[in-house]
């Protein structure tokens, strides 16, 4: 075993020395991380991070889709599925309860370039979830019969994936932008060739590639890295190495002839996929951390180029770009998602966008911005323990995890000339591929890529005003009068001269949180205003009697802060996340997006066209919509049961003064709180509340009755051509009110997820779906208990009554003992993980201080899960899991293969 803590770098594929200054240097210390390499070749980071009582350890394998033969496609997913199905001493499911039982979850993904395993725990829990992490790494067995149902639920799993539209456009544009290279490749496989996987080609693939020197352990958390490094050699210091044989696929070569590709195709959707894609370099080239600068700049916030230039015009609901490096070669992919009939419009002006950072129009400012947005995110991504190992094993994979640093380094450094000299380098018209997916019933976009071609060359749209920089107005005077009321569970209680309270909690990290949360808001709307407050809460945003949208989002992005605003059944709320150390110019933007939001008609129409297409994208979505038919039905004829989205019918009857009335009535006269969290000093808190949040008002909210739970069964079905049948059923469940929502949570613990009684009968032993899980539903007034579940069409039946048997069992027996402690350890351990979130921190203040009984159950939770007894868990199942009462939404799917 060797230590390369203070070693240098090898096999530097950048070939830099790093500057003094690193910014990641700041959270991610590098003396911090200790690097070892045991004798078998397993390469080793541990990191110790106390701000959380949390440990992550992650499993990073340098295989995936790129390391498959075109015989066995989709065979590294069906060895990631099987990694956790048993090892000759923990037979099926019994890793995922094990895990469980020490309080923590694990997951896997598999990508392109590596296979990834991760668990997440209290640190109480470490050194059991060390032990299994190592059993399933090294001993995972591979069984047939198990393999034959696995492929059931992966094969399920590639459907769920056909229904998805913005999946299966990206992978489409894959295949056209590529000839030869393995990325073209459906990346999970088809259904034949899945079938006909062996166990002998399942393990042939485990056995060459997860091997110790193929192989990074990362470990970040609440632990000793001296005791945890022993740990490490205790459990896979003795697993044998052997070399790696790899089977590279083709090389993709250079077209003979340039030219632009373009492939439309048709479903049963509701709205169009665009996407755009260039071949880019590998990850290891110099240009591709200037193509991440340059996707921020395009995509990167309210005040990026194709947000304002597609999304604020009414072009399209959604835009992002991104630059996807696996490795060995790159993809540059702009993504949108538009009503049919502004397809062509959203298009061209994406493409003119591009034409114009080809041209150099790309300003000091624009590029200033994209370097903000970047440097908070990379910031909120180590704000967690997964995250931070996370980033140490996906880069010591690539060879040394400082490289990492290197990377955001050359990234943030990159000037305008820089971004627009690989624009045009990469971005170049012919060699661009378009793939357009659209509903069946809209018309053709093109005939041919040529036809194409002249429609995006046609004509140029209006080009966008430039970034300003002004800098922030005047802040607006306020009173600075406040006092302090109390402190409970943690938190400092002020209140401002209006009454209005402000709740502060003092936490470590880099990153702060404000946030105004309001009680209201669509619970007390009619039928024929619903969408009201969604709509007001986001208009809201685009512009104050200060400020315009643009300067809303500028002055945002320039502080490195996401402005978020959202509404949901009992409440609404605006927020923001900052570098700490921007916090009061961050309180002077939130403050004036809240008291002085002016609803221009323009913005107003942009937003409510924005609403009309979330709401088509809704009928798309194969999980939200079945829930959303279920709980319309459940709760039908009280505000509960409405969409916070709205309907067609009710946006288009609200028009901007609707909105400032509502925003006056709800929003600035109303039950909220201001909630403040970070490294933040309270006092100075409370003081820049009275300064800046001074047009706030404490009052009484509009108080409504509870919804009436359906006598009988009702079953809500939307017949689609889709490979999947979606299935939600509910039960009524307790409120938030209720000291019964505890025994709800632990009763989903012990019934969904890896290891619950819900995944293990339906999916593990009878290969049903890929997706089947159970969680309550709390409102304020009124509960619900859903579980969801989404398999073939053939197996609707099938799959009903296996959810209703599950749900007997639940009424006819108490849940074990073993259970019942498992179900309280988990829900103990998640919670402390949560915690590990400044926004999740802020969430639960807020909805303690709006919706609990007072601040003190924060640090009662623990209290409230320990209560908990089989017997009460056994009371709720038989007073609320009535079949006859079950309420159940179906997206219904036509019998396919994929």
């Amino acid at each position: 075993m060797r230590d390369d803590r203070l070693a240098s770098a090898t096999g530097n594929i950048f070939a830099v020395t790093r500057p003094a200054g690193h910014l990641l240097d700041t959270v991610l210390v590098p003396e911090s991380v200790h690097r070892t390499t045991l004798a078998n070749g397993l390469r080793v980071l541990i990191r110790r991070e106390t701000s959380a009582p949390v440990v992550a350890i992650v499993t990073y394998v340098k295989a995936g889709y790129f390391d498959e033969t075109d015989d066995v496609v989709g065979i590294a997913h069906v060895l990631e599925h099987m990694y956790f199905k048993g090892t000759a001493s923990r037979g099926v499911g019994q890793i995922a309860r094990e895990t469980k039982a020490s309080g923590g979850y694990l997951n896997a993904g598999t990508i392109y370039d590596n296979t990834h395993y991760y668990t997440v725990l209290p640190s109480s829990g470490f050194a059991a979830g060390l032990a299994i992490q190592a059993d399933a790494y090294a001993n995972s067995l591979i069984d047939s019969g198990e393999l034959g149902r696995e492929l059931e639920v992966i094969i399920e799993e590639v459907k769920r994936k056909q229904d998805n539209p913005t999946a299966l456009a990206s992978e489409t544009l894959f295949e056209l932008l590529h000839d030869q290279h393995r990325l073209r490749r459906w990346r999970m496989g088809r259904e034949p060739g899945l079938r006909a996987l062996t166990r002998d080609q399942v393990l042939q693939f485990y056995r060459n590639y997860y091997r110790p020197s193929n192989t990074v352990l990362t470990i970040v958390g609440d632990i000793d890295p001296v005791e945890a490094l022993a740990l490490v050699e205790r459990h896979y210091g003795g697993i044998p190495d052997a070399p790696v044989t790899r089977e590279p696929g083709p090389a993709e070569p250079e077209p003979a002839r340039a030219a632009f590709r373009y492939r439309e195709f048709s479903g049963d959707i509701q709205q169009a996929e665009l996407v755009f894609g260039w071949r880019t370099p590998p990850l290891a080239h110099d240009d591709t951390p200037v193509l991440d600068l340059l996707a921020a700049l395009l995509t990167g916030g309210r005040a990026s180029r194709l947000y304002r230039a597609v999304r604020e015009r009414r072009l399209a609901s959604a835009i992002s770009a991104y630059n996807y490096t696996p490795t060995d070669l790159g993809v540059f992919v702009v993504h949108a998602t538009a009503r049919p009939e502004r397809s062509r419009s959203a298009s061209r002006a994406i493409w003119d966008q591009l034409r114009r950072v080809r041209d150099g129009e790309i300003s000091s400012a624009e590029v200033e911005r994209a370097r903000r947005v970047l440097e908070a995110g990379w910031l909120r991504r180590f704000e967690t323990m997964e995250g931070q190992a996370n980033h140490l094993a996906s880069w010591e994979l690539l060879g040394d995890w400082r490289l990492g640093n290197t990377y955001v380094e050359r990234l943030l450094a990159a000037d305008a000339v820089r971004v627009a000299e690989v624009a045009l380098r990469y971005l170049d018209p012919d060699r661009a591929a378009l793939v357009a997916y659209r509903p069946d019933s809209a018309p053709p976009l093109a005939e041919s890529a040529a036809d194409m071609r002249v429609a995006l060359d046609a004509e140029r749209p209006e080009a966008l005003p430039s970034l300003s920089r002004r800098g922030s107005p005047t802040p607006v005077p306020g009173s600075r009068a406040w006092y302090l009321e109390r402190e409970e569970a943690g938190v400092k209680v002020f209140r401002t001269a209006g009454g209005v309270p402000v709740l502060v909690q003092r936490r470590p990290g880099a990153i702060a949180q404000i946030g105004w949360f309001v009680r209201g808001g669509a619970v007390a709307e009619t039928a024929a205003e619903a969408g009201l407050t969604s709509l007001m809460t986001r208009a809201s945003l685009k512009g104050t009697v200060r400020r315009s949208a643009q300067s809303i989002a500028e002055d945002s992005e320039f502080l490195g802060a996401v402005l978020s605003a959202a509404a949901n059944a009992d409440g609404f709320q605006w927020t923001m996340s900052v570098p700490a150390r921007r916090i009061v110019g961050a309180a002077e933007l939130l403050a004036d997006v809240v008291q002085r939001a002016s609803f221009p008609d323009d913005a107003v129409e942009s937003e409510r066209a924005v609403a009309l297409a979330n709401l088509a994208s809704l009928r798309d979505d194969m999980y939200r919509w079945p829930n959303r038919l279920a709980i319309e039905a459940a709760w039908h004829g009280h505000p509960y049961g409405q969409s916070v989205l709205g309907t067609e019918a009710s946006l288009a009857a609200i028009d901007a003064e609707a909105l400032r009335r509502w925003h006056a009535a709800s929003a600035l006269n109303a039950p909220g709180a201001l909630v403040f969290v970070g490294d933040l000093d309270p006092d100075e808190m409370a003081s820049i509340a009275a300064r800046y949040f001074g047009g706030l008002r404490a009052a009484a909210g509009i108080e409504i009755g509870a919804p009436t739970w359906p006598t009988r069964t009702v079953v809500c079905v939307d017949e689609r051509d889709k490979a999947q049948t979606a299935l939600a059923m509910l039960f009524s469940g307790p409120s938030r009110t209720d000291p019964a929502r505890f025994d709800a949570a632990l009763m989903a613990n012990v019934a969904s997820g890896l290891g619950g009684r819900f995944f293990d009968e339906l999916r593990d032993r009878r290969s049903l779906a890929y997706t089947v899980m159970a969680a309550p539903a709390v409102r304020r007034h009124a509960g619900a208990f859903a579980a969801y579940i989404a398999t073939s069409p053939e197996k609707e039946d099938e799959a009903r009554d296996g959810l209703l048997a599950e749900f007997a069992k639940l009424r006819e027996q108490p849940v074990t003992s073993s259970e019942l402690d498992q179900a309280k350890t988990y829900a103990l351990g998640t919670w402390a993980i949560r915690r590990e979130s400044a926004s999740a921190v802020m969430g639960d203040i807020a909805d303690a201080w709006l919706f609990g009984s007072s601040l003190s159950e924060l640090a009662e939770f623990e209290h409230g899960v320990r209560g908990v007894t089989a017997e009460s868990m056994f009371e709720l199942a038989r007073r609320y899991f009535d079949p006859e009462r079950r309420v159940e939404g179906i997206v219904r799917g036509s019998i396919k293969s994929v």
